[in-house]
């Protein structure tokens, strides 16, 4: 059941005291200040989140009450009471003797007590309070769905004791789609938030042969003239969505940049340390930089801050793992740039290039077949739950089902077998990705098209011509390369490496400008704009 549910907002936040309790609460909004609700009231909250850089960012903003820029080292970080929050506690990681020892400490403390966990921590948390305590909230609940496939016990964590606390609510601005929405969560009460205000979301489109070269290229014409121009407004700082590390290293590798040029936020481990061979593993909370790369990690919920970041979403049709989807990726991304003076803060460049494909089995086609596995499923399910089964018996049947972890279609909870149908349904959700969404430029237009239709009003989807992309790759102009000069020029001496390749490259494409420089000086230089206006004084001068 679906209720609208009257909200107040002011400035495109929630103004609430509280969510409705045991549902669903879908906030339509992104970045509308819906979890700082959970994390700032009197009531006492575990807050579930899908990944570890979201409970580092709200425990380690990355400003303060003020609106200061803070910038905190990696050492600092670490799982514990929030340092600009005595009432936080952030859970992640390892959960070792110490961090046990903190968390002790901080529930036996007087006043209201918050923990931000990931979702693998929920079941440990559940032996170690009283759940009666405290409200249970969800955040991005759309990733109990999304990331199954390969956190099935974290999920499974969340789904067997979310109903032993005091209450709880599942959120999301971008809900799982009700054609795949698994039978746990249809049978919950929804509530929509009802916003007065829309905002307008404009998508550029654009359509490549090699996703990670066209990143790449956007990148040396920031680096090339100092900026990029969209709608007659200049981006001196670029973000990256790319939910891959390996594609990530791709577009580095067809760049200059260094470890000053950018910051790559994604899981910090060895097997992603090997991949970027050299670059640096950051977090949401470090220094920002005038390039982000991001993967899934920290696509939603996290905050960023920048007067003139662009965002741009790199997909790769032959790599189903950098396939971001429209209805609850996209959505996430435009949410993330929260600093509202920012003109790009709802505007997202998406570059892909799908998969071209002849024939594909449509839709209903495929959400029959897996039907159709899912009435075998329930009638096995019956049958288990009919029969009595010795005790070594149900001990070997419980072990296997186990095993198979997020590939089977039944499971066992509070000692009885359930159909699981949240496997078939990520099953046809990730071929309406893959296989429908991406086979062409032209599905993906009309899945924008389609979506901007149907999506609950909050926003208002606008999707750009393909040849606005297109111009911007094609638009720079000698004024653009003299203007850098000179800046470069004006600061020689305080360069980055980066920063002296730009100049190198300048140099070498307009030698006009290096004999400029040194004949008539920076000054003189800056204030002759055009190559003929710059041969004259040349000219003159040696006339002298």
């Amino acid at each position: 059941m679906m209720i609208k549910l009257e909200i107040q907002e002011r400035d495109g936040y929630l103004i609430m005291d509280d969510f409705p309790e045991n549902c669903i609460f879908n906030k339509v909004k992104t970045g509308c200040g819906a979890t700082t609700i959970a994390l700032t009231n009197n009531e006492n909250y575990i807050i579930a989140v899908p990944t570890t850089e979201l409970v580092i960012n709200k425990c380690y903003p990355p400003k303060d009450k003020d609106g200061k820029d803070i910038t905190w080292k990696k050492s600092q970080i670490q799982a514990g009471v929030s340092p600009t929050n005595d009432r936080l506690f952030g859970l992640y990681g390892k959960f070792t003797s110490t961090v046990q020892a903190k968390l002790s400490k901080f529930l036996k403390q007087d006043g209201v007590k918050k923990i931000i966990c990931t979702y693998d921590k929920v079941e440990a948390l559940i032996s170690l309070i009283n759940p009666q305590e405290f409200k249970f909230l969800t955040d991005e609940y759309h990733n109990l769905f999304k990331q199954y496939q390969f956190r099935h016990k974290a999920v499974n964590g969340v789904l067997d004791h979310y109903n032993k606390f005091k209450s709880y609510c599942f959120l999301s601005a971008t809900p799982i789609p009700d054609f795949v929405k698994p039978q746990i969560f249809k049978d919950m009460t929804e509530y929509v938030a009802n916003w007065k205000t829309v905002d307008k979301i404009t998508i550029y489109p654009y359509k490549s042969g090699k996703a990670y070269a066209t990143a790449a290229n956007i990148i040396k014409q920031y680096q090339d003239i100092g900026y990029l121009v969209l709608d007659d407004v200049k981006s001196e700082e670029a973000y990256f969505f790319v939910n891959s590390v390996r594609e990530i290293k791709k577009i580095l590798d067809k760049t200059t940049l260094t470890n000053d040029d950018c910051r790559i936020i994604c899981a910090d481990d060895e097997k992603n340390s090997t991949k970027l061979e050299g670059f640096e593993i950051s977090n949401s909370a470090s220094k920002p930089k005038r390039f982000t790369f991001v993967t899934c990690k920290a696509f939603e919920g996290v905050d960023f801050h920048s007067e003139t970041a662009l965002c741009f979403i790199v997909s790769n049709g032959y790599n189903e793992h950098t396939l971001i989807s429209v209805d609850m990726d996209i959505p996430q991304i435009a949410g993330r740039i929260r600093t509202k003076t920012n003109p790009f803060k709802n505007k997202i460049v998406h570059i892909f290039n799908p998969k071209e494909v002849n024939y594909y089995v449509p839709l209903a086609v495929k959400k029959q077949e897996l039907d159709k596995e899912l009435a075998a499923a329930e009638e096995r399910v019956q049958k288990l739950n009919e029969q009595t089964l010795g005790k070594d018996a149900q001990k070997q049947q419980d072990a296997e089902l186990k095993k198979l972890g997020a590939d089977t279609y039944i499971i066992k909870r509070n000692d009885k077998y359930e159909v699981n149908d949240m496997v078939a349904k990520l099953k046809l959700y990730i071929y309406w990705t893959t296989h429908i969404i991406y086979r062409s430029a032209e599905a993906l237009q009309e899945a924008y098209e389609t979506f901007s239709s149907s999506v609950v009003k909050g926003y208002e989807w606008n999707i750009a011509g393909e040849d606005i992309v297109k111009n911007i790759l094609n638009s720079k102009q000698f004024r653009d390369y003299h203007k850098r000069f000179c800046d470069l020029k004006s600061k020689e001496g305080m360069l980055s490496d980066s920063e002296e390749q730009e100049l190198e490259t300048i140099s070498t494409k307009h030698p006009i400008l290096v004999e400029g420089y040194s004949k008539l000086g920076v000054n003189t230089l800056r204030q002759l704009r055009a190559k003929k206006a710059i041969n004259a004084a040349l000219e003159e001068l040696e006339e002298r």
